[in-house]
């Protein structure tokens, strides 16, 4: 019998995926009426998306060398991958995830989807600048939420090429990230934002340097997306040069002990690029109030990816705090697709 509930849910994956990856178009839909399939993708926790954990544990297994006709379909595991919409990829996909059931079962009862979208940089790094402005150049603080690998704490690493609105960062990065601007006219820095500190909290970091980590990530790529999988290869290569300091904690019990450890006259910019959406309600509330207290004693920048009505985008809100000074609700500064292959200044 079909869990109906779960069965909606890789339905309503596949029209998500429609027109970005016709392999899991193909391959959700094929789940949603595969009870034995649907039973696999239950090992996912509750607070875990089942369709990114299942078509995450296959493409990990594929990527560490998992041999199978399944791989002629997946674009980063072969040079000339099969087109799913001329063969149907489905009976291969149901026959490697049965066959190796109890190897993809932990995989995908124990790892979370931690996708770590490195092109969102393009649109913070935008968000820093406003900030930098603000204080006057001070070297900022930066204080990531839900960092997963930290490879969004490594955006002075990488190369950014903004179209006709310019470029910036180091010319021999061996990560360059390009992002078309669809409107406004964004802050270009000719140089990057002063920074001081940086730091990351997640309840679960991952190690650029441990190999299945690593895989993990890349797993997380839908394999048809090719510029995503090589951006992130490569900055997963400039962070393990020099990875980013992670802690392992509940970001809303450790951010004081954070703060708390950065010098008072030093400017704070605390950044949470799409881990509110995991929050409940009252979580969500709990944070917003750390965050106001902690701006009534110093001066702290907020950077928070926000949900849009269009599950395609993503908006950068800037929240301001500082002692003597009204707090406001925030101010929409840009939009972005949610893996930064655009965005619009709208600040």
């Amino acid at each position: 019998m079909v869990d109906d509930e779960l069965a909606d849910h890789f339905e309503w994956f596949a029209t998500w995926a429609d027109g970005t990856s016709p392999l899991y178009a193909r391959l959700a839909r094929g789940v949603a009426d595969a009870a034995d399939l649907l039973d696999l993708a239950r090992a996912a926790r509750e607070d875990q998306p089942p369709p990114h954990l299942l078509f995450g544990a296959v493409h990990f297994h594929l990527l560490r060398g998992a041999d199978h006709r399944l791989r002629r379909f997946y674009p980063s595991c072969v040079d000339d991958p099969l087109d799913p919409d001329a063969v149907d990829p489905f009976p291969a996909f149901r026959e490697f995830a049965l066959d190796r059931a109890d190897d993809l079962r932990p995989v995908i009862g124990t790892r979370r989807v931690q996708t770590n979208a490195v092109r969102r940089c393009t649109a913070l790094l935008l968000g820093f600048e406003r900030v930098s402005r603000a204080v006057d150049r001070e070297p900022l603080a930066l204080v990531e939420v839900g960092p997963s690998a930290g490879l969004n704490l490594c955006w002075d690493r990488y190369g950014y090429d903004y179209g006709p609105f310019g470029s910036v960062g180091p010319a021999d990065s061996s990560c360059v990230l390009h992002c078309t601007v669809r409107g406004g006219d964004p802050p270009i820095p000719n140089s990057f934002p002063a920074v001081a500190s940086r730091v990351g909290v997640d309840v679960n970091p991952l190690d650029v340097t441990d190999d299945a980590d690593r895989d993990w990530l890349r797993a997380l790529v839908w394999p048809d997306h090719a510029e995503r999988f090589r951006v992130l290869s490569a900055a997963v290569e400039v962070a393990r040069r020099d990875p980013p300091e992670l802690i392992a904690g509940d970001g809303i019990d450790l951010l004081p002990q954070l703060l708390d450890r950065i010098p008072m006259e030093r400017p704070v910019c605390l950044f949470t690029t799409q881990v509110l959406y995991q929050f409940d309600d009252d979580a969500r509330r709990r944070f917003e109030t750390l965050v106001a207290e902690h701006g009534e004693k110093r001066e702290l920048h907020w950077l928070s990816g926000d949900e849009t009505p269009n599950d395609d985008e993503q908006a950068i809100v800037l929240r301001h705090a500082s002692p003597g000074e009204s707090r406001g609700e925030g101010k929409r500064i840009a939009t972005y697709q949610q893996h930064g292959e655009w965005l619009r200044w709208d600040g």
